[in-house]
């Protein structure tokens, strides 16, 4: 089902979608309207006008090229997400490395 089939309104997902790790006060602060404005568009209370997601959607990609452009990774630490360079997998060949047994402890009392 289509909520917003007029082209004169934008779809509050979308805009959910290019605003996920964005606060709503900074949010609010981008699109220069305020927060309760921000928060309607986003929850569907109210129609929101079509350029808004496509605001926030340019300014990621601008934000993108700035990155490639200037040779940076986007940093992705802030979502814990792990690369093929923090891994370390073993050889084919070799054996995988196993714990020696511990030595027994002296003060542990068997049956």
């Amino acid at each position: 089902m289509m909520r917003y089939p007029n082209l004169r309104y934008g779809n509050p997902q979308e805009l959910a979608y290019h605003a996920q790790f964005i606060a709503l006060p900074d949010l609010a602060k981008r699109l220069r309207r305020s927060e309760r404005t921000v928060h309607d568009w986003i929850s569907g209370k109210t129609k929101m006008p079509w350029w808004v997601p496509e605001i926030i959607r340019l300014q990621k990609m601008e934000h993108a090229e700035r990155l490639r452009q200037m040779n940076m990774q986007p940093r992705l630490a802030r979502l814990g997400l792990v690369t093929g360079d923090v891994i370390q997998f073993t050889p084919p060949n070799k054996k995988p490395h196993t714990a020696e047994p511990a030595a027994k402890d002296p003060f542990h009392k068997t049956a």
